[in-house]
């Protein structure tokens, strides 16, 4: 894999970072297109995704750091270098959430529709991530004998423990199904029978895939063990995300019925400003 893009003296830039970044701007302007289509202010969302951003890239690296305290322990300054891989995309979904519902209530944006824009934009920026995974050597999968196997052979590529051994390509899987997920989100855009339905589909679908990827992947990411059954974090934060998801549907669908029937006297929730 290519974990450094171009070296030029003392500047390097690393393919990881880069991609990280590229996705960023791809799903801020992505963001910017949906609220301007749904009739919102333009620039408010280029406006909220610098602190959204920030927010997201702390909770990501914290989480991973976290993860990995063994070794950040004894090497602090390492904490600062996200750009060279290492970020939980979980702590990012947190973060970034937590500050972008904030900001929705702070500039009195009607949350459900913010929250189906925002739907759109997360896979649509974590597919690149995705890639800068995949060349950095992070996120790597278990050994397999399949005939799209990949093989990690950078010496400075994440993937040591498995370095030249053909493994899933977990990263490009990911890809596959969060580029096809905004696809399929932006599409129904549009056709929404409710405010909150993409919401809803993008934590539904993206818990059952990350449950089930998790079991081909082979990077190191800590167990937990309940009721018998251990399974690692990323699958028992996908659980919560897919009944988070299923709560939502039930919930916002219901509130639009009420509505239709005249039965909720908040109404429908007002345009974007």
């Amino acid at each position: 894999m290519f974990p450094e893009l171009l070296s030029i003296g003392p500047v390097t830039i690393h393919t990881y970072g880069l991609l990280v970044a590229v996705g960023i701007l791809a799903g801020v302007l992505l963001g910017e297109h949906l609220f301007r289509q749904a009739g919102g202010e333009p620039g408010r969302i280029i406006d909220m995704s610098v602190i959204v951003v920030l927010a997201g890239l702390v909770g990501a690296r914290f989480a991973f750091v976290l993860i990995n305290w063994d070794y950040y322990a004894g090497a602090p300054l390492e904490i600062l270098k996200f750009w060279r891989g290492g970020l939980v995309f979980f702590g990012g979904l947190i973060g970034g959430s937590a500050a972008f519902i904030l900001l929705t209530r702070f500039y009195s944006l009607p949350l459900r529709e913010m929250l189906d824009i925002g739907a759109a934009v997360v896979p649509f920026g974590h597919a690149f991530g995705r890639l800068g995974c995949f060349s950095a050597g992070c996120c790597y999968g278990k050994p397999s004998n399949l005939p799209w196997s990949v093989t990690f052979s950078h010496p400075d590529c994440l993937a040591a423990d498995v370095l030249n051994i053909p493994v899933h390509p977990t990263q490009l899987y990911s890809f596959l199904f969060l580029a096809g997920l905004t696809a399929f989100l932006v599409r129904l855009h549009p056709r929404r029978r409710f405010p909150g339905q993409m919401a809803s589909f993008y934590l539904l679908f993206y818990g059952v895939f990350r449950f089930a990827v998790e079991f081909l992947r082979g990077d190191p990411r800590g167990s937990i063990r309940a009721a018998g059954i251990t399974l690692s974090v990323s699958q028992w934060l996908s659980l919560a995300v897919f009944i988070t998801g299923a709560a939502m549907y039930v919930l916002f669908s219901r509130r639009t019925r009420q509505n239709a029937a005249g039965e909720d006297p908040l109404g429908n929730p007002p345009p974007l400003p």
